[in-house]
């Protein structure tokens, strides 16, 4: 019977603990909690630290889409798309399918390496960071907001934002995991873009199959853009 007092005292305790530690993951992802920002109001406890479990699990795929996004690994990045029908919208077109998403990539990727090859550019560093993440979820389906943002080395040895832009996805737990069932990138900094629009007498005017400003390194949509010189 004493066992029994105290695990009921304690089971209060480690929920708190649990949702304690999901909000400190939140903040130190530089990102918001939806119970943060619009409150847990009607909610169970046992509900609310099922959302944080579900909002701390997607913001770990939106990190390890950044990875494979980095190591080119398009086997394992589509894993993050859903089964059924994920959609990936750019500004040069939409893209419907894993099959459809992963040849995108895959060519833009190797479309990139080939330009590089032919210009005898070297081998440089380069980072991609994700911040200002927000995810609210509602039961099996959830919206996430991102910014992406790469950093370049240049020739000089110095590095610069080479591009930066905005991810709005629509989630849906599938199979029991969190996958992407829509994508939107929308682009609003881009390394030479203003003087681009300015040489085409427009703002961030755009060419090509890749949405990238003329001008410009073409970046795979929805990933990160080429190496530049």
């Amino acid at each position: 019977m004493r066992n029994m007092y105290i695990a009921a005292r304690a089971r209060p305790l480690l929920m708190i603990l649990v949702m304690s530690s999901a909000w400190a993951g939140a903040a130190s992802a530089g990102g918001i909690s939806t119970l943060v920002a619009a409150g847990a109001e009607g909610l169970s406890l046992e509900a609310r630290v099922r959302q944080l479990e579900d909002e701390a699990t997607i913001r770990r795929q939106l990190e390890d889409y950044m990875g494979l996004l980095r190591s080119r690994d398009w086997d394992n990045y589509i894993k993050i798309f859903a089964k059924a029908s994920p959609e990936l919208h750019m500004a040069e077109g939409t893209v419907v399918g894993r099959d459809a998403i992963r040849t995108r990539m895959d060519n833009a990727s190797k479309r990139m390496a080939a330009a590089a090859a032919a210009a005898n550019r070297p081998q440089l560093q380069r980072a991609d960071l994700l911040s200002d993440v927000r995810v609210q979820v509602t039961g099996d389906t959830a919206t996430a907001r991102s910014r992406f943002t790469f950093l370049g080395e240049q020739p000089d040895g110095t590095f610069r934002v080479t591009g930066s832009g905005i991810y709005t996805d629509a989630w849906v737990r599938e199979e029991g995991e969190w996958r992407i069932k829509s994508r939107t990138v929308d682009w609003d900094l881009l390394a030479g873009a203003s003087a681009a629009g300015a040489q085409n007498g427009s703002s961030g005017a755009q060419s090509g199959s890749t949405g990238a400003p003329s001008g410009t390194s073409a970046p795979p949509s929805g990933g990160a853009p080429a190496k530049r010189n």
